[in-house]
C-alpha cells in the first residue's frame, strides 16, 4: 500500500497529503490508520504512554509536510514525532467529520497543519472535541506526560512561539 500510496498520493508534493486534497478513497484508509495509531497510543479507560509512532504512512504524510516547513534536512526526536503524528492523525479525524456533517471547518494549510493553532481554534467551535481528547488521554494532567505542553496550550490557548 506504500507504493500505491507514493504513487498516487505522495508523487504530487506536500499539499497531495492536506487531508482536505485526499481523495474519498485515501482519506478514508488514512483515517482507519490514524484510528489505529490514536487506539494503540490512547486508550478512554487508561491513560498510558504512547508506544508506538506510526504506520509508515501516517509517518511519511509527516516527513512531507516537514520537509516543506524546514527544507530537506532537519532533525526530529521521536517525542515531537509522536506529537506531529498525533496532531495529524487528528487533522485526517477533522476533515473526515467535516466531510461527513458540513461543520464548516476552515481547512488546513502546509504552514499550519502540524500545528496546534488548528486544534486550539476548534475548542472554540467544538468544546466537545476538547473533551473528547482529554477523554481518551490525547492530553492529559501528568507531569511525566509528552503531551503536557499540547495539554497546557489546549486549556490555556497559549500558542507556542
Amino acid at each position: 500500500m506504500l507504493s500505491q500510496f507514493n504513487n498516487e498520493v505522495l508523487h504530487y508534493g506536500p499539499s497531495a497529503v492536506l487531508p482536505q486534497n485526499l481523495s474519498s478513497q485515501w482519506l478514508e484508509r488514512l483515517q482507519k490508520i490514524a484510528d489505529d495509531f490514536l487506539d494503540r497510543n490512547f486508550d478512554l479507560n487508561e491513560c498510558k504512554d504512547p508506544q508506538n509512532i506510526g504506520d509508515p504512512i501516517l509517518t511519511a504524510c509527516v516527513y512531507e509536510i516537514l520537509r516543506y516547513q524546514h527544507g530537506k534536512h532537519f532533525d526530529i526526536t521521536p517525542k515531537d514525532m509522536a506529537e506531529k503524528l498525533t496532531i495529524y492523525a487528528l487533522a485526517v479525524t477533522m476533515e473526515t467529520a467535516n466531510r461527513d456533517s458540513k461543520i464548516g471547518l476552515a481547512p488546513p494549510n502546509l504552514d499550519n497543519i502540524l500545528s496546534m493553532d488548528r486544534i486550539i481554534a476548534y475548542k472554540d467551535t467544538n468544546p466537545e472535541f476538547i473533551r473528547i481528547l482529554k477523554q481518551a488521554c490525547i492530553v492529559r494532567n501528568s507531569e511525566k506526560n509528552w503531551f503536557q505542553t499540547i495539554k497546557a496550550r489546549l486549556f490555556s490557548g497559549v500558542q507556542k512561539s
